[in-house]
């Protein structure tokens, strides 16, 4: 039944309810695709917790088809958040969505590196033991793993859900139309901000660790936020690449050991990386309203 002919379509339980279940049928695909795939590695005589990261690509490629339906079939229908986004996009030159995309996976980079230094300075990271074993997952398997699965499919894959389906959906649940008087504006504005903070409160909680949820809470704001500048969930992706990428190359090289020398450079760095983070986002307002490119 599509939803033009289901006459609950416009009540606030089926539309919760619209945005909850895609989540949760990732996590049933997802779990299960991990938990079958552990116990061929396992029957195979492997280690599987060594090989979890490319398990974990695995299964992001085995869901991605799932999720992706459901993006699809609202794209296919447009609901009022796709119209708009769909018009919003058709706006923009090929020089600002080129721009966008660029701006916003150095903004993303930015912001990651930003948050990642804010949380070390706390005890957060070694009070957390949920956050120590999500750590060891998520650097466990090589490089080669990290890149395609945590830089590559992972975050296609998390946008595609939380802010290609669940953040539409959640803006066709909160979003309030303004129509064109400045109030009514006002009140749009403010409803797609409860969305936004929603659809980040839901990505940040479904990482399971207060560490992940801080960092994954404040970032997922702003990847709604980059949907809503850029038309499009690309820009997302792009800034969610940025981040894990940045992530990836700490860990695994010491092209950012320079920040660790001294609290003092720490300190400093982390003020750098957030001062820069606001200007990237000032840059993308600006452009898409025609700074840079008209």
């Amino acid at each position: 039944m599509s939803q033009k002919s289901n006459p609950y379509s416009n009540s606030i339980i089926f539309k919760s309810w619209n945005v909850i279940y895609p989540v949760l049928i990732y996590y049933v695909v997802a779990n299960l695709a991990m938990s079958l795939l552990a116990m061929l590695v396992s029957f195979l005589g492997a280690d599987y917790q060594k090989q979890y990261m490319a398990l974990q690509t695995a299964v992001a490629a085995i869901s991605i088809p799932v999720i992706f339906r459901y993006y699809q079939r609202d794209r296919k229908e447009p609901t009022a958040f796709w119209e708009r986004m769909g018009a919003e996009f058709a706006k923009k030159t090929p020089a600002q969505k080129y721009l966008n995309g660029v701006l916003m996976f150095f903004a993303g980079a930015a912001a990651g590196m930003a948050l990642n230094n804010a949380i070390a300075l706390t005890a957060l990271e070694e009070i957390s033991k949920g956050y120590q074993e999500a750590a060891g997952h998520f650097f466990a398997g090589g490089m080669f793993f990290e890149l395609l699965g945590a830089c590559l499919l992972t975050p296609f894959l998390e946008e595609l859900l939380y802010r290609g389906v669940a953040y539409a959906r959640l803006c066709g649940l909160m979003a309030l139309p303004g129509g064109n008087t400045a109030e009514g504006k006002k009140r749009e504005k403010r409803s797609r901000m409860l969305a936004m903070a929603s659809s980040a409160l839901l990505f940040g909680a479904m990482h399971g660790n207060l560490v992940q949820f801080l960092y994954a809470g404040i970032l997922g704001f702003l990847l709604a936020w980059f949907v809503e500048e850029s038309g499009h969930f690309y820009g997302a992706v792009l800034a969610h690449m940025g981040a894990n990428l940045t992530a990836v190359l700490r860990m695994e090289t010491g092209l950012f050991g320079w920040m660790e020398q001294t609290r003092t450079i720490f300190l400093g760095a982390t003020a750098a990386l957030a001062l820069l983070t606001a200007l990237l986002l000032a840059a993308i307002q600006f452009q898409n309203r025609g700074g840079f490119t008209h």
